[in-house]
């Protein structure tokens, strides 16, 4: 290659930059590559899970050059200017980079367990235990063993565990985990806060920014959210946890930006409003069926029109 300036159209490390470049972000389409280059750097993904250490460019790049010209029987890329070379050592180290942060971050993430989408869903888990997802839910397996069950739960859903002494089961959300052994409880995670209301049995309930935990007998409930330090504990009637689980909403001297949080996990949807209407308090119950028809509800309830302000979003505004 001794002119480096006039590349052609068709050459072969031009292509392999043009696959490259169309894969990104999503590299997992190059795993069944024929490249000799790509097979090379792909192998290098290996080296995710372990300890991380500086990396040697030139190493990166002999080892791969080495391997290609031993794979392939005659060099292909072996006289690049040391100009060119530098770019090419660059790539090199970017690419398996990118490649290492790929395959780490797929072997690291929880496998999804099940999902909701416009209506309520029900898992039934290894173990036997059953979860109803709300809708827009999901549920993550984090880690499952014969020792213990861990999983992370985004949205809310109503948990019916196996009772078994012997095996340990969690959930967490973004603030929160919950353990039992055996146990009927609702957990959500939505309006940054996690709370629980236990329905059956006994848990513990962990607020993860400080580590500090309250046991929860039947009947009680706690929320977590980014501030808080130490969870309360309080008495209160089920149905206003429950209420989903028929189809309904039911809220008790509830402020109406909770209602509007709540309004915003079932439906997919956002809701924007004056300070002075989120901080009044409304007590009833309103049909989870439509969601024109809940919006009619509560424009009659709060005296105003809710208006579609784009795709899933809406803004309430008060009668003059």
């Amino acid at each position: 290659m001794a002119d480096n300036q006039n590349i052609s159209p068709d050459d072969q490390d031009l292509k392999l930059a043009r696959i490259i470049g169309e894969a990104l972000p999503d590299l997992a389409v190059l795993e069944n590559t024929s490249d000799p280059l790509l097979s090379q750097l792909l192998a290098y993904k290996s080296s995710a899970s372990q300890p991380a250490e500086p990396i040697s460019s030139e190493a990166v790049w002999d080892s791969i050059q080495s391997e290609i010209n031993e794979s392939s029987g005659s060099a292909r890329i072996l006289h690049f200017s040391p100009t060119i070379r530098r770019y090419a050592v660059a790539a090199a180290v970017v690419l398996v980079a990118l490649v290492g942060s790929f395959f780490y971050q797929q072997l690291t993430a929880p496998a999804m367990v099940g999902e909701s989408f416009a209506t309520a869903e029900t898992l039934t888990l290894p173990d036997g235990s059953a979860v109803t997802l709300r809708p827009y839910s999901a549920l993550f397996a984090v880690d499952v063993s014969d020792e213990s069950a861990e999983y992370k739960l985004t949205g809310e859903a109503y948990f019916e565990v196996s009772h078994d002494p012997s095996r340990t089961f969690s959930v967490r959300t973004d603030q929160s985990e919950v353990r039992v052994l055996g146990t009927k409880f609702i957990l959500s995670d939505w309006g940054s806060t996690s709370t629980v209301y236990l329905q059956e049995g006994r848990i513990q309930y962990t607020a993860l920014n400080s580590r500090q935990s309250v046991q929860l007998e039947p009947g009680q409930t706690s929320s977590i959210s980014e501030t808080t330090a130490t969870p309360q504990v309080t008495a209160t009637e089920e149905t206003p946890f429950t209420d989903w689980l028929n189809n309904d909403l039911v809220f008790q001297n509830k402020p109406v930006q909770s209602v509007f949080n709540e309004l915003e996990q079932h439906f997919n949807i956002s809701i924007q409003a004056q300070p002075v209407i989120l901080q009044e308090n409304l007590s009833g119950s309103i049909p989870l069926d439509e969601l024109d028809s809940v919006l009619g509800d509560l424009e009659l309830v709060l005296g105003g029109t809710f208006s579609e302000t784009g795709q899933n979003s809406y803004v309430f505004k008060p009668n003059s």
